[in-house]
Formats: C-alpha cells, sequence, structure tokens
C-alpha cells in the first residue's frame, strides 16, 4: 500500500433525451389560440347534446295516448265528451278551409246547380256505440226500423233523405204527400174578399208559393184564339186588371174593347187595400181576363207545374166540361200533380168538378169554415128559414 486515499465513487448522471419539437402546424395552431378554441367547441357540442336529450326526453313523456278512462267512471266521461269537442274543433277548422265561401244565387227554378262535395274527414259519422247498442230501434239512418227516408227500413215524407217534415195543412186539412204548393183563385167579384185570407194561410203554411188569379172558375173548352196570357202583378198590366174588373166594367165587353182597356190614375182603385196586398206579394202571378169560363188556362199554367198539389180556392158557380175536364185531368196525371179545392159554397158546378177531376186526380174537397163559407143568397135564406 502507497498511502494514499481511494478515489470517491463515480456518481452517474442522466441526461434526458431532446424534446420532440411538435411539427410548424401545430406550433401556428397554438400560436394563434388554437388550443382554447378547440376547447370551448368540445364544450358547447357537450351542451347541444344535453339539450337535445332532454327535448327528446320530454317528447316521449308528453306524447298523447290513444285510450281513455273506460269502466263508466267520471273521468272517462269527461275524457270521453274532451275528446269529442277536440274532434268537432278539427272537423269545424278543416271544413272551413276546404269549403269554399260562396253565395251560390239562380234566377230560374229550373236551374242545376253543382255543389263542392265536402270531404269526408268533416262528415258526421253515426257513432258505433249507438249502433251497437240501438241498432234494432235506430232512427232516419242505419236502424232495422228507422224512420225518415234514411238508410234504414223506415218511411216518412221529405225531400231530403234521412229527414222528415210535418205535412202542409191548408185551412186545417192536411194535402197528403206535399211538399210544394200552389193556389189557384178565383177573383171574380163575390169571392175577392176573401183573397187576404187565403193568401194569409197560404202564406203561412207554405211562404213564398205561387198564386195564380183568374176572374172566374168555369172550364168549358177555349176557343182557338184565347187571351191567356200570365203576367206577374207586379207589372203595369195588373193595374189595368184590377181597376177594370174589380170595379164596375161590363163583363160582356168584346176580345177587342177589352185590349183597348188602360189604367187611369185619375180614377180609384177599388180594394185599394187588397191590390197593395197583391202588389207586394212575390210569386204572384194574373190571367188576362178572358171571361169567366176558361180557368183551365191557370190550372194547367207553367206557374204552377212544380208544385206537388194544386189548391183552387172557388165557388164553382160557373158552367164546366167533361171533356175539358178529361184534359185538365191528363195534364196533372202527366205532371203527378193532385187537385185539392175549397169550396165558398157549393155551386151548381161543384159536384161535377169534385166526381170528375178532384177524386180521380187523387186530390180531396177542403170543407169551408166559417171564414171562408159564403153567406147564402135570399133564396137560400128563405129555404133555411123554412126548413
Amino acid at each position: 500500500m502507497d498511502g494514499s486515499s481511494p478515489d470517491p465513487a463515480v456518481v452517474p448522471i442522466f441526461i434526458p433525451p431532446p424534446e420532440k419539437r411538435p411539427n410548424a402546424f401545430v406550433r401556428r395552431w397554438r400560436s394563434i389560440g388554437g388550443g382554447s378554441l378547440t376547447l370551448s367547441i368540445a364544450i358547447h357540442a357537450g351542451l347541444l347534446a344535453l339539450a337535445g336529450f332532454v327535448v327528446f326526453a320530454s317528447q316521449a313523456f308528453d306524447k298523447q295516448v290513444d285510450f281513455l278512462p273506460g269502466g263508466g267512471t267520471q273521468q272517462g266521461a269527461e275524457a270521453s265528451a274532451e275528446l269529442a269537442h277536440k274532434v268537432q274543433m278539427k272537423r269545424q277548422q278543416k271544413l272551413q278551409k276546404t269549403m269554399p265561401k260562396q253565395r251560390l244565387v239562380s234566377t230560374s227554378i229550373n236551374a242545376t246547380l253543382s255543389l263542392p262535395e265536402a270531404p269526408p274527414d268533416v262528415l258526421e259519422l253515426p257513432d258505433i256505440a249507438s249502433m251497437a247498442d240501438g241498432g234494432k230501434l235506430g232512427s232516419g239512418g242505419f236502424g232495422i226500423a228507422g224512420s225518415g227516408g234514411g238508410f234504414g227500413s223506415g218511411t216518412g215524407m221529405g225531400a231530403m233523405s234521412g229527414r222528415t217534415f210535418k205535412p202542409l195543412m191548408m185551412f186545417g186539412k192536411e194535402l197528403k204527400d206535399t211538399r210544394k204548393m200552389a193556389v189557384v183563385m178565383d177573383v171574380s167579384r163575390s169571392m175577392t174578399k176573401f183573397l187576404p185570407l187565403v193568401t194569409k194561410e197560404l202564406d203561412k203554411v207554405a211562404f213564398g208559393s205561387p198564386l195564380v188569379l183568374y176572374f172566374g172558375c168555369g172550364l168549358m173548352p177555349p176557343p182557338k184564339q184565347l187571351d191567356d196570357e200570365i203576367n206577374p202583378v207586379s207589372s203595369d198590366k195588373f193595374r189595368a186588371f184590377w181597376q177594370a174588373w174589380e170595379g164596375k166594367t161590363s163583363l160582356k165587353l168584346s176580345a177587342e174593347e177589352r185590349k183597348n182597356i188602360r189604367y187611369d190614375p185619375a180614377k180609384p182603385m177599388p180594394l185599394e187595400d187588397i191590390f197593395n196586398l197583391m202588389t207586394n206579394r212575390r210569386n204572384t202571378w194574373f190571367v188576362e181576363f178572358n171571361g169567366i169560363t176558361y180557368a183551365s188556362s191557370a190550372l194547367m199554367s207553367k206557374e204552377v207545374m212544380e208544385a206537388d198539389t194544386i189548391y183552387w180556392f172557388a165557388d164553382f158557380m160557373d158552367k164546366v166540361d167533361s171533356d175539358q175536364m178529361k184534359l185538365i185531368l191528363k195534364t196533372l196525371k202527366k205532371r203527378k200533380q193532385k187537385l185539392y179545392i175549397h169550396a165558398s159554397r157549393e155551386g151548381r158546378s161543384f159536384a161535377q168538378v169534385r166526381d170528375e177531376l178532384v177524386i180521380p186526380s187523387g186530390g180531396e174537397v177542403i170543407s169551408p169554415t166559417a171564414e171562408t163559407a159564403a153567406p147564402p143568397k135570399k133564396k137560400e135564406k128563405d129555404k133555411v128559414a123554412a126548413q
């Protein structure tokens, strides 16, 4: 040993490897704050995902169920009523959107109008429960014994299938199987006083129905040249007609003399109240005076051809002819019309008109009431007094 001290222990030194530098793109991205932007985008994306989940979950829980509580409970009844109300509101909204809000007007009684069809989803459908429970007693529809001319086998009168209408009544007499009626009125001087009463009854039963005025009630064969012109009472010719024939003009004037008759405003208007009543009524007509025995021109006029029933008010004192009544009856049957007669008195032609025209047409006689009965003539009064 040489006496020298030993060398201190050699301590190893760790030198870390050089750090890998990011590429140029990353260095550029970091230099402009890309790290913060990336973090912000990640946070917002997470918030959007959370919001979408919340919305989806709320819709799933709020989804309307397709069943209602039943068992006849109060809750079931309230829920059913609420559902029916909602369905009705939807139908009304659909109808308001789909149906055109237009007014259709026709100036012709023979016109044909095509109305837009309602969509199927706005039509009223029968209740299934009522069909199941009341099928045997259904009314006006799907029932076996339904009434009203609907889908069932019931019978009824009305202009629309499935609906019934009250029968028309004139002075308490039912006009059977009548939906439309027209009146022919004798306005000879002894009968005009009944005109307001008949008109009031007509408008009470079937307002605005055709009314044709004829001076007389005879049914004789007309001559080849007959003035049977029919005009509305709103025309100027009606003034001349009323002033002459409801006044004191001779009924024996010839056809040529009658053509020269004109309205004279300087002369009073006979029965002025009744005249004004007629001029203000729509759908009212008169036949030019051509004697008292050609009332067939009124009974077979086009103004009354649409009616199911013709109601004729007269005293039936004028002459009639069997052949002429056969011609009228043929026209009535062709038009499928019935003739009802209302006599203020049973004149000399009453029974013949009844037996040869009224009954064969399917019509009937309306008995006079206290208001519509003409007072007996002097001879008749004497006869009644003698009895």
